[in-house]
């Protein structure tokens, strides 16, 4: 017997394959779903990873720039800046967060360092020296040399490196003039004593004795000038390496400065002139030091003093104490000229050796007289090293002011 279905169960049959099917494909949609959301999760905890190590690496990359003593640029194709280390604060005297973002040749104001950089953004290191103006307040009439290394980074911008060569090249200048003064200072006697020992001998295959006596009393003193020039220099070595300890003991400096003043009191009298003593204040005048070390720095700025001033004019010592309230107390010694003073030019260098003013070439000279040039050294190393300070202030015209102050403690 043939059996049939109802319409009912079939319908419900179709009903149930339907079910199946659709829940099959929302299987399949959770499935997809599911997979999507964790695709996306790790793409999410990539891209924290990539975004961590890219922090980490700035942030290395600003403690190198803050370590280094020398200025550092990253600087873009467009020749923007785009960081900047510390250090560029002093050679271009702008703050960083300034620099960012800045044209490079606004804020160097040079075009060999664009030649420079531009060479590195074509993947090529590039070195040279470049001339920088000195941005500072109150430096604005000197200039800054500086050492220019500029290299790819690797990512199409380029990595400028700065370094501030001005010391290098100021003392690089005073070891040339040093030498070239020293040669000048030894030709001159040794020539002198040549000649005039060319001279007795000549004189003497003649059988002429006339005037040998004097050519040899000349001698002598070329040769005493010498002596003098090899004793300073000796003293000036000494005083600069600090070998040799100061023979400190309490110093009476109104006693000193009248012994020096008593010392060069002829020489004065001669040209109508006058050193005197002033003391502003009571005493004691006393101070812990090297008698020896200080009565020659009284001596050097004196005789400078008498050399140099004018006819009838006066050397002035006056003593001083610093105010009451100064925590760190000391003695200041004035020492005045009223002399042809000192081209405000030359006075941040008079302290050099071998310094004197009628040696510069293409100069009218401020200051005449001979010497070695090796006094106020001398006096700068000899008041430093007793734990002072010296400073010097000059009028053309008007005279000169050398300032000291020695610490009573």
């Amino acid at each position: 017997m043939i059996e049939t279905f109802s319409p009912t169960i079939l319908v419900a049959a179709l009903f149930a394959f339907a079910a199946l099917i659709l829940a099959g494909r929302l299987r399949r949609r959770r499935f997809q779903v599911d997979d999507s959301t964790s695709r996306a999760a790790r793409e999410g905890e990539r891209a924290d990873r990539e975004s961590a190590r890219a922090e980490r690496r700035a942030q290395r990359l600003d403690a190198l720039l803050d370590a280094t003593d020398d200025a550092v640029l990253r600087v873009l194709p467009d020749l923007t800046i785009r960081a900047a280390s510390p250090a560029c604060r002093e050679i271009l005297a702008r703050e960083v967060d300034d620099l960012r973002g800045r044209p490079l040749i606004e804020a160097t104001v040079d075009h060999r360092l664009e030649e420079l950089v531009s060479e590195a953004l074509g993947g090529r290191i590039s070195r040279g020296e470049i001339s920088l103006r000195d941005l500072r307040p109150g430096h604005s009439d000197e200039m800054r040399h500086v050492q220019v290394t500029a290299a790819p980074d690797g990512d199409d911008g380029a990595w400028i490196l700065l370094r501030d060569l001005t010391e290098v090249v100021r003392l690089r200048q005073i070891r040339t003039e040093f030498v070239d003064n020293l040669s000048h200072e030894l030709r001159t006697p040794l020539s002198t004593i040549r000649l005039l020992a060319e001279s007795i001998a000549t004189a003497g295959d003649r059988g002429d004795a006339s005037g040998a006596k004097e050519r040899a009393s000349q001698i002598e003193v070329e040769v005493l000038h010498l002596v003098q020039m090899a004793d300073e220099m000796l003293d000036l070595a000494t005083l600069e390496s600090g070998e040799v300890a100061l023979r400190t003991a309490p110093v009476d400096l109104q006693d000193l400065a009248q012994e020096v003043a008593t010392r060069f009191t002829p020489v004065a009298t001669r040209h109508g002139g006058k050193i005197l003593v002033e003391e502003v204040g009571p005493g004691p005048w006393i101070v812990p030091g090297d008698r020896d070390r200080l009565r020659q720095v009284f001596a050097n700025l004196v005789h400078n003093g008498v050399k140099y001033g004018r006819p009838e004019g006066r050397v002035t010592i006056r003593l001083s104490r610093s105010p009451a309230t100064e925590p760190n107390p000391y003695l200041q010694i004035l020492v005045a000229d009223e002399g042809i003073g000192i081209e405000r030019r030359h006075l941040s260098r008079i302290f050099e050796r071998f310094y004197t003013v009628e040696r510069i070439p293409n100069d009218t000279p401020s200051v005449g007289g001979a010497g070695t040039g090796l006094g106020l050294a001398i006096a700068r190393h000899a008041i430093l090293r007793h734990g002072g300070s010296i400073d010097v202030d000059s009028t053309v015209g008007v005279g000169t002011t050398f300032t000291i102050h020695l610490p009573l403690r």
